[in-house]
């Protein structure tokens, strides 16, 4: 109970957010959210905060309401206010039903932050959790980003997780020392969901490898964030030393200066630059393509992205946005 107490203290001293701010706890019902419920009911008017919480429910099982009702009747025990449910529908896409239900949740807890002009929105993500996502990510080779794992505060979606350092039992006992009763969700135990089977191969590798194989996992996410913040910053230099000229539809950078630094700024460099020329869904061989325009160069025709084309005339790469189309066109 002391350590959920203090992360949340210290998630929320470390935002130094105005006296009087409102913070909606996220929470499901299970053994996570409601520790954090409580740690958040305890510290935030301690800090001269208001303290609320969001119940999204996802009508994925038959007894979704009652499970909404019931952490609804534990936030308000625990002194939140408000308290607010919000049902949401989960239309199933391309990605899968996980992916569907975190999106329709992301939205809406966006949706309720922004109707209660809350400060923040905090979540209970675990260690555990983040051990989880590494997994994920390398299986899906997805690069820098993904192996940081989920931040601990996200200033874009004002969304802060203060449980990543501590673990699953950990909150859980939290909630047993203070009588508080939690929801088991059976999702979390269908191998059908990929999180599901990251969750059983992270045990099987605690045991093989033995203790402290998820904490060493959450511990490299940390490191990773940083290196890949130092990154971000460094391209975010280079953005604005290697810009030689724009106009209403594009931009120019000078190659020299994007061929001295080395590939990892260089090419998140790229991605920054296209991203804010208006290209969309950007994959890693197409930054590969823009790359090679500097370091392989041998005439090759642009590379068209969605949204744009980049092409190299002589000591410059260009970055040109797509015509949008003629009104009344066909």
């Amino acid at each position: 109970m002391a350590d959920a107490r203090r992360a949340v203290r210290e998630q929320l001293e470390s935002l130094e957010l105005p006296k009087g701010s409102l913070v909606l706890v996220a929470c499901s019902g299970g053994g996570d959210s409601i520790a954090l419920a409580a740690a958040t009911a305890f510290e935030a008017p301690r800090l001269g905060l208001f303290a609320g919480a969001v119940i999204v429910d996802h009508q994925l099982q038959m007894e979704s309401g009652e499970v909404a009702a019931r952490a609804k009747q534990t936030c308000e025990e625990l002194g939140l206010n408000p308290v607010l449910v919000e049902p949401v529908t989960v239309e199933v896409a391309g990605n899968g039903m996980e992916a569907a239900a975190r999106d329709a949740r992301y939205q809406a807890l966006e949706r309720v932050r922004i109707s209660q002009a809350a400060a923040l929105v905090l979540l209970g993500h675990n260690l555990e959790d983040q051990a989880e996502t590494v997994l994920l990510g390398l299986a899906r080779g997805s690069g820098l980003s993904a192996l940081a794992g989920m931040d601990g505060f996200d200033p874009a979606r004002l969304i802060a997780r203060p449980f990543l350092g501590l673990s699953r039992g950990l909150l859980r006992q939290a909630c047993v020392d203070q009588g508080l009763k939690y929801w088991d969700d059976p999702h979390n135990q269908d191998p059908k969901y990929a999180r599901v089977r990251a969750r059983n191969l992270l045990d099987a590798l605690e045991t093989e490898l033995g203790p402290g194989f998820a904490k060493a996992l959450a511990r490299t996410a940390n490191q990773v964030s940083e290196v890949e913040e130092l990154v971000a910053s460094l391209a975010a230099d280079l953005v604005l030393d290697a810009k030689v000229s724009t106009s209403a539809r594009t931009v120019s950078y000078s190659v020299e200066q994007l061929a001295l630094q080395p590939s990892a700024v260089r090419t998140a460099a790229l991605h920054l630059i296209a991203t804010t020329a208006g290209a969309k869904s950007i994959s890693s061989g197409q930054i590969q393509a823009i790359d090679a325009l500097i370091t392989n160069w041998h005439g090759q025709k642009s590379a068209a992205l969605s949204g744009i084309t980049v092409e190299r005339v002589k000591d410059l790469l260009i970055f040109t946005r797509s015509k949008p189309p003629t009104p009344g066109a066909c």
